[in-house]
């Protein structure tokens, strides 16, 4: 986002005003760019005593327009109405008895960088020196995966939700290691219309997608696909990359897009669900520069969850900042359940992209040219404090895997205690040091689950490292790295299938309201593959409002169904559900919009929304 001209005016008639008047020249400190957040839209979190028409008064009085509730105590979504600026929205809700608070819907964005996708080895997992993408690594830079596999390599009932742009659910390497939620699986559940586990969304087998919607959390960026498979590819497979703790599982959450863009609003969603159904780790390799307090109030509602977040990879100029002094969240945050983590290259330097910060960052981890799973069936380098991160989440699967029993607090301890220290991270990092999985694990295994003291932070190695081009490289503007040397391991796909797949929708319905509520809405469908289709009918607020629906005007999903189509068109009926047919009968018209998602078989996604009308 491009600043304000504004400013930059102002302080060029302060520098004029200065000499005219005979004085020397002062330098005026260009204003902070302001954090991008979504248009019009802000958080609102009322007071517990504040009643409904408390919250309309005070939501009328600053000009504002109900959006959606939160899944934290009297949090809304508010919209700003045409004419009402978000700035004075919020403060006009700030000034109110009954606000705790106001804030804008802050963007938070992925923290990757991608790089050449050539296959070689995971020098973050075990590194004997060996080139990676052309340079040479210096021998144990490396996170001591193998040795800490000798004590466990993860096990299913550790679970990590990776908050990100989705996941490729039905990649060769990633598709056993997909969490299944318990409430909507078997019998049937998976796709029975029903909100079994009665949390509001419904058929969310495999985690939910606040981007779009519905209950299939696709990737469209790479990003969310990248992570995952850092954290829990398929290991001793003989099939592409392995996780750092392969025989956990990942929950997808989707609140970013296919740009790698999402708001806060949907991040406290997705941090909700995740301690709700038992994660102990989030991964969010995210970030952004606005303080939150909704988001900062979701990660202390979940205290039994770790959250292991990125530090961030600077600003425009590609050369990492101090989080300490240009806050980055939620990696700044002082919350006792969060782990920050800043980049480290295959010769344990700082990568040059990555944030630091002596008292907000926590330790380095491996994410220089990490080669991890990508839509479609395939392999990338990746470079990025978005890689590090699941490095991080994926040991500490590792250890709730061996210390069922273990706390957050154990864990977040043993993963900084257990950290080799190094002269490049030196009052970079509050521990100084690089992740290590087999010594957090033993430090682990010896604590009985109580909390181990932080030491300050060791003698650094006194090695020299080889030089890294990469590491002092602005993110996106390094060289193409020529061809490894041939490698014993598996060479990753380079035909991948990233092409959703092309869907036509048609209505073939009488538009009589009675008809169509009686019969259910009838329409053609035509894939250009094999697909599965998630098909809903949702009426807009004003409708839901007026049928009794929704009292707070908010969409609703009126029916829904499950099918699958091919190049040859299927004629597929959506059913409304008994409550809708009672109170939209009542209507002289009703709008519908019939929601579509297409899925090929592995993993793309298109979707398409139909408008109609129906009358009496």
């Amino acid at each position: 986002m491009a600043p304000s001209h504004t400013p930059a005016v102002l302080s060029l008639a302060l520098t004029l005003t200065s000499l005219a008047a005979g004085a020397a020249p002062v330098a005026v400190a260009a204003p902070p760019v302001p954090a991008a957040s979504a248009p019009g839209e802000l958080i609102v979190r009322f007071s517990p005593a504040a009643d409904a028409r408390d919250r309309l008064a005070a939501r009328a009085e600053a000009g504002v327009a109900f959006e959606g509730a939160l899944p934290l105590r009297g949090v809304q979504l508010v919209r700003a109405e045409p004419g009402q600026s978000v700035p004075a929205a919020e403060a006009e809700l700030e000034r109110s008895a009954d606000v705790v608070y106001a804030e804008a819907n802050f963007i938070r964005e992925a923290q990757a960088v991608p790089n050449d996708p050539f296959f070689s080895s995971l020098y973050g997992l075990n590194n004997s020196g060996q080139s990676v993408a052309g340079v040479s690594g210096t021998p144990d830079a490396d996170i001591d995966a193998p040795e800490a596999w000798d004590l466990t390599t993860g096990g299913p009932n550790a679970v990590v939700g990776v908050v990100d742009s989705g996941v490729d659910v039905g990649h060769p390497d990633l598709s056993s290691s997909i969490w299944a939620n318990p409430g909507e699986s078997g019998g049937g559940r998976e796709s029975n219309g029903i909100d079994d586990d009665a949390n509001g969304l419904v058929d969310d087998r495999r985690g939910w997608d606040w981007v779009a919607d519905d209950n299939l959390p696709a990737d469209e960026n790479d990003h969310g696909t990248h992570v995952s498979g850092t954290i829990a590819a398929s290991g001793n497979d003989a099939v592409g990359v392995t996780g750092v703790s392969w025989n956990s599982r990942v929950m997808p959450l989707r609140v970013l897009d296919a740009n790698g863009s999402g708001t806060v609003a949907d991040l406290v969603s997705a941090y909700r669900y995740a301690g709700a159904k038992g994660a102990q780790i989030v991964n969010a390799s995210l970030g952004g520069s606005g303080f939150s307090r909704a988001e900062l109030d979701a990660i202390d509602a979940a205290p039994n969850t770790l959250f292991v977040v990125a530090a961030g990879n600077g600003g425009d100029d590609g050369v990492g900042d101090n989080v300490d002094t240009a806050p980055e969240y939620p990696c700044a945050y002082a919350a006792a359940n969060i782990v920050c983590v800043a980049a480290s290259d295959q010769n344990d330097g700082l990568a040059g992209f990555s944030n630091f910060g002596s008292n907000s960052v926590d330790l380095t981890a491996p994410g220089v040219r990490t080669l991890s799973t990508v839509r479609g069936g395939g392999y990338s380098y990746f470079s990025g404090t978005s890689m590090a991160t699941p490095h991080t989440a994926g040991v500490a699967a590792l250890i709730w895997s061996l210390e069922p029993g273990a706390s957050v607090a154990g864990v977040k301890s043993a993963l900084l205690s257990g950290t080799d220290a190094k002269s490049a991270f030196t009052q970079k990092t509050a521990t100084g040091g690089r992740l290590n999985a087999a010594t957090s694990l033993q430090l682990a295994a010896a604590s009985d689950g109580t909390p181990l003291p932080v030491p300050p932070p060791a003698v650094p190695s006194t090695r020299s490292s080889s030089p890294d081009p990469e590491r002092n490289a602005p993110p996106g503007e390094t060289a193409a790295a020529p061809t490894p040397a041939p490698s014993a391991m598996p060479a990753p796909a380079v035909t991948l299938d990233r092409s959703a797949p092309v869907l036509s929708l048609e209505l073939t319905s009488r538009r009589r309201l009675r008809t169509v509520l009686s019969r259910g809405l009838a329409l053609r469908a035509r894939c250009s593959e094999r697909c599965g289709l998630n098909l809903r009918i949702v009426v807009d607020g004003r409708t839901a409002r007026r049928s009794g629906l929704s009292r707070l005007g908010r969409p609703v999903v009126v029916g829904r169904t499950t099918s699958s189509t091919t190049p040859s068109a299927s004629t597929i009926v959506i059913r409304f559900g008994r409550k809708a047919r009672v109170r939209l009968r009542r209507l002289r018209g009703v709008r519908l919009t019939v929601r579509a998602a297409a899925m090929d078989g592995v993993g793309n996604v298109r979707r398409r929304s139909l408008r109609t009308l129906v009358r009496r």
